[in-house]
């Protein structure tokens, strides 16, 4: 028998077929294949996000933008001379503030990114009294793969910044400085991609859909950040605190599935390949094209070595957070 659930209204709406023919034995003990067929068929929906997958890939859009925010940028370690660093970190939209997410496919929308940097400042051969002392010029840049079993993870992130102190911070006192205020902005590219490497498990409590195929989920973004920064140095602490609007100009993401396999059949001990599945999907998200944010974070000071951790947050429902050191003169 065919079940087919396909979802209303979408022209390229998710698809899930699921064909059982039950063998004699397993309808005498007492098995509805209605019933089974709708229960894989929920399951498959529910693991691979089907059931709603554009909102899904709306989410995976909005997280990917997020992901690369402040990996390129210091806001806190006013470079007078250089600086080199790197970090790490993650971004969801919808799951509040769980920024991990497990292993398998993500419950909501979410993106790793992790990034190298270095920084200028652009007077480092004038005086120190030189308006030019102001403004420093970031880069950043990394890609690489790691593994989410059963998915290859992929991720890529590049970009430029330019931060004027648009208002020059204190001396030192007593361990105490404000930083001033900062303006920063630039251009940031990230993406993060998911991909089946290998087979899938989708499991009932009485069928088990051994799915193998094709499934890509891909987030692109291209942004352009506005940030007003400021931070507060205590002895060997610096907290620093900002808000910032980010212009989207594109964020988009699309998933890719073809998978299907054999459907087994557990009781009485014994288990039975009863028929086959396969979901066929192809759908897009985007991003939104304006997010306001708010960032915070805090910094150990150990000389030229900086420890630090950032959380950004934004009105999408988005939450980002990334840890890292530099080294900063």
């Amino acid at each position: 028998m065919l079940l087919l659930l396909a979802h209303a209204a979408l022209a390229a709406a998710p698809q899930v077929n699921v064909n059982i023919t039950l063998p004699a034995q397993a309808q005498q003990a007492g098995f509805d294949e209605t019933e089974l067929e709708q229960a894989l068929a929920t399951a498959i929906g529910d693991q691979l996000h089907t059931v709603d997958l554009e909102a899904y890939m709306d989410q995976m859009a909005n997280a990917n933008v997020l992901s690369a925010k402040g990996l390129g940028v210091d806001y806190a370690s006013d470079m007078q001379r250089f600086e080199v660093g790197g970090g790490f970190g993650t971004a969801v939209n919808g799951a509040g503030f769980a920024l991990t997410s497990g292993g398998g496919l993500p419950e909501t929308g979410f993106a790793l990114q992790v990034g190298v940097m270095a920084g200028l400042n652009l007077g480092i051969a004038s005086p120190k009294e030189s308006a030019l002392r102001r403004f420093r010029l970031y880069v950043n840049g990394m890609s690489a793969a790691t593994q989410r079993d059963p998915f290859t993870a992929t991720f890529l992130n590049y970009g430029g910044h330019l931060q004027i102190q648009v208002v020059k911070g204190g001396d030192k006192t007593s361990g105490l400085r404000w930083g001033g205020l900062d303006l920063t902005s630039g251009y940031e590219f990230s993406s993060y991609v998911l991909e089946l490497h290998e087979g899938i498990p989708v499991v009932t409590d009485d069928l088990e859909w051994d799915a193998t195929g094709n499934m890509i989920l891909r987030a692109d973004a291209q942004s352009i950040p506005v940030e007003l920064s400021t931070n507060l140095h205590v002895f060997v602490v610096t907290a620093f605190l900002g808000a910032a609007g980010d212009y989207n100009l594109s964020g988009q993401s699309k998933a890719s599935i073809g998978i299907g396999g054999p459907i087994s059949l557990s009781y009485d001990g014994n288990q039975e390949n009863v028929g086959a599945a396969d979901a066929t999907v192809s759908q897009e998200g985007a991003a939104n094209t304006f997010t306001p944010r708010v960032f915070v974070g805090a910094q150990a000071d150990i000389f030229m070595v900086k420890v630090y951790g950032q959380l950004n947050v934004t009105l999408d429902h988005s939450v980002g957070g990334h840890v890292g050191l530099r080294v900063a003169i």
